[in-house]
């Protein structure tokens, strides 16, 4: 199929000059960023980046999500800082959901520490029935 691109379908086109002056008239849209002050007022008093998305939403009909609210948080600093922002916001997370879980009686002390695997442990380790099953396969 074929379009005709004549001069008639160029001619029904606007006037770039009106449209350029269109988009000067044009109201900027408000961005996450423009809040940045009231996200440093409520991440100082310890909200999680999806509790202020939450609040943002219920309180002003904002859409924001977490990764939303900590880009515009983390937007001028460096990496490193961004990252310890990151791991604070994720530690805080953890914390309510263990005292969360805790006052539910969900939950039992837990240590937060990774087990340290043995390494002779592991190489002496009897061979589970899949690997059993496959040796005999063979």
């Amino acid at each position: 199929m074929f379009i005709n691109m004549s001069g008639d379908y160029q001619n029904n086109m606007p006037d770039p000059e009106v449209v350029a002056r269109a988009a000067a008239e044009a109201p900027a849209p408000r961005v996450l960023e423009d809040y940045n002050q009231a996200i440093e007022i409520l991440r100082d008093k310890k909200f999680t980046f999806r509790e202020i998305a939450e609040w943002l939403n219920k309180k002003f009909n904002i859409q924001a999500d977490h990764n939303s609210v900590w880009r515009a948080y983390t937007k001028h600093m460096d990496d490193y800082g961004a990252h310890l922002e990151a791991r604070a916001d994720e530690e805080l997370e953890r914390d309510e959901a263990i005292e969360t879980a805790q006052c539910n009686g969900a939950s039992e002390a837990v240590s937060h520490t990774p087990v340290q695997v043995i390494e002779s442990a592991v190489k002496t380790a009897p061979p589970s029935k899949v690997k059993r099953k496959r040796q005999r396969r063979q």
